[in-house]
């Protein structure tokens, strides 16, 4: 058996008003809980990429590595902390309300060339293989359709939405920002289901928050999620640890709804 695990977190993008202050921090933090607190993963088959090294191409070499060999028993966990978006789909007849969720690595630009898209995640993650245990975390904004169709109403499909993290200072909300694009519709490719789980920080028509949490910044959802694996480690299923982590979230004045999709649904975060 062998365990491996990419994690993403991007603070800076060339935009300085587009920066971040928790997604490395999410990132650490995710590595000491899988290799301090579980010790199912080994730190040598742990890969990080942070800011620039987060490109899209960066990116998905990485993912690639991350499911070269896997095999049946093994665990698979994707983690990726940044900005997230809705941009035009490219393919219509999959999407009922025209919009891609999409995730924006480090030379994001709006155009496609720099997209990560919900279809490019089913081209990716196809090929992996039935029995192995794949876990894909979403710390960004409008993460929740990441694996499936979004069942929005569509709002604009001429314009790209950069959800950016809504910042946060002991909940209370400092800004938030919404860039504006354009990008062209064009014909469809084929997808196929998620073979694994997503579990995402927000619905997809939700913002997620950059936060400052007990004198330090985090993702919100990371920080709770991690904090219930913690208390609760393999004792409850993880749909169970997301409804704690809702719980922790609206306690604390976030609006944002962690789901959670995929054949995780009623196991646990590791075998």
């Amino acid at each position: 058996m062998k365990n491996k695990a990419l994690l993403v977190g991007i603070n800076k993008y060339p935009d300085s008003r587009n920066e971040l202050r928790g997604c490395v921090n999410d990132i650490l933090d995710m590595e000491h809980f899988i290799t301090e607190n579980s010790k199912v993963y080994q730190k040598e088959n742990i890969k990080k990429l942070t800011n620039q090294d987060a490109t899209k191409k960066g990116i998905v070499t990485q993912l690639k590595w991350l499911m070269e060999g896997a095999q049946s028993g093994d665990q698979l966990l994707f983690h990726y902390s940044g900005h997230g978006a809705q941009v035009p789909t490219l393919y219509e007849n999959l999407e009922q309300d025209g919009l891609d969720e999409v995730i924006c690595p480090y030379d994001f630009n709006g155009m496609d060339e720099t997209i990560l898209r919900d279809k490019d995640f089913a081209r990716l993650f196809v090929g992996i293989p039935k029995g192995v245990h794949f876990i894909w975390i979403s710390d960004s904004c409008h993460a929740e359709d990441l694996s499936r169709d979004p069942k929005l109403p569509l709002e604009n499909q001429y314009r790209y939405y950069m959800g950016a993290k809504e910042v946060y200072h002991n909940a209370a909300i400092q800004h938030s920002k919404l860039d504006k694009g354009t990008a062209v519709p064009i014909t469809l490719p084929i997808t196929t289901p998620l073979n694994g789980a997503l579990l995402s920080a927000c619905a997809s028509n939700e913002l997620s928050a950059d936060a400052f949490i007990n004198k330090r910044y985090n993702g919100a959802f990371t920080y709770y999620l991690i904090k219930n694996l913690v208390e609760y480690g393999n004792s409850k299923p993880m749909d169970l640890i997301i409804n704690l982590v809702n719980n922790d979230l609206a306690h604390n004045g976030y609006d944002q709804n962690p789901q959670t999709e995929g054949l995780l649904e009623n196991r646990n975060f590791f075998l």
